[in-house]
C-alpha cells in the first residue's frame, strides 16, 4: 500500500531516539499494507515494526494496545508491541500517533485463491474461533472509538466518495440492501478482526506465528467474522462462491465454537454486509460487480443458504 506519510532519515532518528533499539539503518515498505502506514525498520539492534497511524485517535491505539495485552497473556498469536524510553507503549510524531512492534519472522499466508491449502486455511479458522472464545466476555476498554460496520455507517461511506458516475438508483439500490439485512439483538458478540484476508496471518513451518493488522477490528456479533472468513478464504473472484470452500471453514469453525441455531441462519446478512460495506468503499467501477454476488445470495435467499451451509 506504500507510505502514506513521507518519513526521512531524519524522521526516523527522531522516533527512535525514544527508544533503545539502536541507530537507523533504512527501512521497507510491506507489501502487505493497510490503511495506515506500516514499515520494516532496520537498526544496529535488529528488525522492528513501525506502525504510523494516518487518520486515528489516541483513544483508538489504545484499544490496540489493550487487546494485544491481553491476549499476550492468553498466549494468543500476536507481535509484542514495545515500550518506549519513557515505558509507554505509543507515541506521537508530527501529531500522529505511532507505535513501534516486535518484527515476527515468517511467510505471509498465501492467497487461497490461488491454491487452497486446507491446514493452512483450517488453522485461520482455528485461530479466529479461539480469538471469539477469548473475547466474547472480555473485550478490552477503548473499543467505543472504533467504527460499527452497520448499515448506518455503509451509507454514510458510501457517500463520502466523490462518485463520477452520479446516479441515484444505485444508492437507492443500496439502502435498499441494507434496509433488508436482519440481525437479531441477541446474537453473540465480542471482538471481531474483520479484516480476515491471507495477508494478515504470519505462518512459520505451516503454524501461525502472528495475527496482524487489528486497525478494522471491532465490537460486534462474531458471525461477521465467520462471513469474512467466507469472503476471503470461499469465494474466488474468478471462479465465484465456493460452497464446498465455505462449507468446509464452517465446519472447521464448529470444532471450536458452536454456533447457534440463529447465527447459521444470519451467516447470510453478515456477508451480504460485508459486500455492500465493500461497496461503499470502492470507486464506482467495482460497483457492478460486487452488486452481481449481492444479487447471486439474493437469488438463493436466507433459508436456502443456510441449507446448503448446514446441511
Amino acid at each position: 500500500m506504500g507510505m502514506k506519510t513521507n518519513l526521512s532519515k531524519e524522521d526516523f532518528e527522531n522516533i527512535l531516539s525514544n527508544y533503545n533499539l539502536g541507530k537507523y539503518k533504512n527501512f521497507k515498505v510491506f507489501a502487505h499494507g493497510g490503511v495506515q502506514t506500516t514499515l520494516l525498520l532496520r537498526t544496529t539492534k535488529g528488525k522492528f515494526v513501525l506502525r504510523y497511524y494516518e487518520h486515528r485517535s489516541e483513544e483508538w491505539v489504545l484499544f490496540e494496545i489493550k487487546l494485544f495485552q491481553y491476549l499476550m497473556r492468553k498466549n494468543y498469536p500476536i507481535p509484542i508491541i514495545i515500550k518506549n524510553s519513557a515505558g509507554k507503549f505509543y507515541g506521537k510524531y508530527k501529531n500522529k500517533p505511532y507505535v513501534i512492534i516486535e518484527y515476527l519472522k515468517g511467510q505471509h499466508g498465501k492467497n487461497p485463491n490461488d491454491f487452497f491449502d486446507k491446514t493452512k486455511v483450517s488453522n485461520v479458522v482455528k485461530i479466529i474461533s479461539c480469538l471469539h472464545n477469548l473475547t466474547r466476555e472480555n473485550v478490552p476498554g477503548f473499543f467505543n472509538g472504533h467504527e460499527k460496520f452497520d448499515a448506518e455507517y455503509c451509507l454514510r461511506e458510501y457517500k463520502k466518495i466523490p462518485r463520477k458516475i452520479k446516479i441515484s438508483e444505485r444508492e437507492k439500490w443500496l439502502k435498499n440492501q441494507l434496509s433488508i439485512l436482519e440481525f437479531p439483538k441477541f446474537l453473540p458478540k465480542g471482538l471481531c478482526h474483520a479484516d480476515l484476508n491471507h495477508g494478515n496471518f504470519l505462518f512459520k513451518t505451516g503454524k501461525i506465528v502472528g495475527v496482524l493488522d487489528f486497525d478494522m477490528s471491532f465490537y460486534s456479533y462474531f458471525i461477521y467474522d465467520v462471513a469474512s472468513l467466507i469472503y476471503w478464504w470461499a469465494w474466488p473472484p474468478k471462479e465465484g462462491f465456493s460452497l464446498f470452500k465455505s462449507k468446509f471453514i464452517l465446519n472447521e469453525y464448529i470444532k471450536n465454537r458452536k454456533l447457534n441455531e440463529s447465527e447459521k441462519h444470519h451467516v447470510y446478512d453478515a456477508l451480504k454486509l460485508i459486500i455492500l460495506l465493500g461497496i461503499s468503499w470502492s470507486e464506482d467501477n467495482e460497483f457492478d460487480s460486487e452488486k452481481e454476488k449481492i444479487e447471486f445470495l439474493n437469488n438463493i435467499g436466507r433459508e436456502n443458504f443456510y441449507q446448503k451451509l448446514f446441511y
